[in-house]
This record gives C-alpha cells, sequence and structure tokens, in this order.
C-alpha cells in the first residue's frame, strides 16, 4: 500500500511545532498520509471539512466507513486514529491549549497500542507521528501531563515501528523515506531522523532521561559500541536527537544531535 503522499507534505515551524506555511524560513516538510495525517490535513485535501456526530464527537471507525464519501473515508486503521485527533483538535480552540494537549496524549496512547505492523509505510508514519506527539507535547509545556510511562512506551514504540517500516518498505518507498523524512549524515550508507524534546522541570527532565535510555539499552545494549546517552538532566532545557538508519547493515541507532 502506497499511503503516504510523499509529493503532497505540509510544513512544521521548528521553533513552534506548528503547522505553518512553505514560505517560512527554516519550515520542515513532512509528508501527508491517507485522508487525515498530517498538519491541516482533513478528509484528503488541506482545509478539509470533517464529518462528525450531530453533537460534534467523532464517528466510529464503521460509522464513519458507512456516511463518508470516498475522500472521508478513513484509508486503515492509523488513518482513523488521525481523524479521530483532527475532531478533538477541531474542538480544542485557537493556540496550544489544554484540550489540545488532551487531544496529543490521546493520539498518543492510541498509536502505542496500534499495531502498525501490517503495512511498513503505516508502521514508518506511526513511529514518526509518536515523536511529534511527544515533541509537541514538550515544546508547548505539557510533557508533564503525559505519564512518564506513556512517555516511555511512545519512544519505545516509535524506535520499533520506525525500524520496521524502513526494514520491510518497498525500495521506492525507502527512497522517498530517506529522501524526505531522513538527512543524508557524512556516511553515504547512514541516514538521520532528527527530532528535540523540551522539558520544563526537573522532573519532565528525569522522565526524559529514563525513557531516551531505556529505548537505546533496548537498541543497543550488548552492541561494542553502546553507552547510556546524555540528555542533560539535571538541567530543564531542549535537547535534539537523531535516530540513524544504515540500510546496508538495518541498524537503527538512537543518540543526541
Amino acid at each position: 500500500m502506497t499511503y503516504i503522499h510523499w509529493d503532497m507534505p505540509f510544513y512544521i515551524d521548528p521553533t513552534t511545532g506548528e503547522t505553518t506555511s512553505s514560505g517560512t524560513p527554516g519550515a520542515i516538510p513532512f509528508p501527508t498520509y491517507g485522508h487525515y495525517g498530517g498538519g491541516g490535513f482533513s478528509a484528503g485535501e488541506f482545509g478539509g471539512a470533517l464529518i462528525t456526530k450531530p453533537d460534534g464527537s467523532p464517528y466510529s471507525y464503521k460509522q464513519l466507513l458507512q456516511v463518508g464519501n470516498a475522500m472521508q473515508d478513513p484509508v486503515d486503521k492509523l488513518d482513523y486514529l488521525f481523524y479521530v485527533h483532527d475532531v478533538a483538535s477541531s474542538e480544542s480552540g485557537p493556540g496550544y491549549t489544554q484540550l489540545q494537549a488532551n487531544a496529543d496524549i490521546a493520539l498518543l496512547k492510541s498509536l502505542v497500542v496500534l499495531n502498525a505492523s501490517y503495512d511498513p509505510e503505516a508502521s514508518l508514519y506511526a513511529g514518526a507521528a509518536e515523536l511529534g506527539m511527544i515533541g509537541s507535547l514538550g515544546l508547548h509545556n505539557h510533557l508533564g501531563d503525559a505519564p512518564p510511562l506513556l512517555l516511555i512506551a511512545g519512544l519505545a514504540d516509535a524506535a520499533h515501528d520506525i525500524q520496521f517500516g524502513l526494514d520491510h518498505i518497498q525500495s521506492p518507498e525507502l527512497n522517498a523515506a530517506l529522501a524526505t523524512i531522513f538527512e543524508p549524515t557524512a556516511d553515504p550508507n547512514v541516514f538521520a531522523f532528527h527530532f528535540s524534546i523540551t522539558t520544563h522541570t526537573v522532573g519532565q527532565e528525569f522522565a526524559e532521561l529514563v525513557a531516551i535510555n531505556a529505548v537505546n539499552a533496548g537498541l543497543d545494549l550488548g552492541e561494542p559500541d553502546y553507552h547510556p546517552i546524555n540528555t542533560g538532566f539535571p538541567t530543564p532545557g531542549t535537547t535534539g536527537y537523531e535516530f540513524t538508519y544504515n540500510i546496508w547493515t538495518h541498524d537503527l541507532d538512537l543518540m543526541t544531535a
């Protein structure tokens, strides 16, 4: 399946985490997914109209398939989670409100529960979305709203989903992923995916320390190059990380950027 729209990106302002226009300095393009995956992307188009129940709540997966047209139907389970998130986001009001934080946490929980291994593209996109939700919560000072165990589970699941997606995706899509989602490094065989986590309290910083190193241990424990990652603990702030992927060895590593 090819549900990632490599040629239909939305743009993210890295300083605010908000969806922005392509002309914003430093804006990062990221592909859309299905009919609901991506900032401002609903019902298969940017600015598309959401359909909901009369009370404004989302339809169930089966209900949405019955009442929606072809572009309003979710293409798969992952796309449906993005639909639910779109509905919650539309009710959150302007700016990054507490309701928006709640919507992002709910999506993160759903992504952790979802087994996206039914399709490599879905798995890759789900992992990137998990990192996006964690990054957005941190950037907007709402990381503390998410239970620490959810942060650990989200990062670990993101690593697993990204690894599975890259290992099983078809060559044309892999090339598109490496050219669009990942960035080249000094080694032509290694590509990197960057993300950052912002903390505002020592407690959040400790949760980040535990989560990042739990993921790192899961990826590299026992390997000769394994070593704990310095997250900046105990000083709150923003720390950049990157997943690096070697296309020949299929090795996924986590390190500070």
